[in-house]
């Protein structure tokens, strides 16, 4: 199964996932060996080594930049990350759409208590 592809968010949202990408950046350099790239890091013109959490916290102008965006694509992901990110990413459009794309039986919610039970009707 391919990943949910585009994750798209509005520009209120921005804040929380550039502050979760900084908290778990470390993580996911353990994890992966890389980061989970953020399409918004292009704003920066740097090459991609060069965003770090400490660049970000050091340049900021990105977020003003996006506050009123409104539905733009924040990653693209595979299944092997969605997995990850689903234990890993806390954020709750994030987890509406982890919902909306995979089944409530999907192998990565397992062991999420967060996943709602499917509504069975007893006949």
């Amino acid at each position: 199964m391919a990943g949910i592809d585009k994750t798209y968010i509005d520009g209120k949202e921005y804040p929380l996932y550039r502050q979760w990408w900084i908290d778990n950046y470390d993580k996911m350099i353990k994890e992966f060996g890389d980061y989970i790239w953020l399409y918004t890091f292009t704003f920066f013109d740097v090459w991609p080594e060069e965003v770090t959490p400490e660049f970000l916290k050091e340049n900021t102008g990105d977020i003003e930049y996006f506050k009123n965006k409104y539905d733009f694509p924040i990653w693209n992901t595979s299944e092997k990350k969605d997995k990850w990110l689903v234990k890993n990413c806390d954020i709750q459009s994030f987890r509406e759409r982890m919902l909306e794309v995979y089944p409530y039986n999907w192998k990565g919610f397992k062991g999420q208590k967060w996943i709602p039970k499917p509504n069975k009707k007893v006949k």
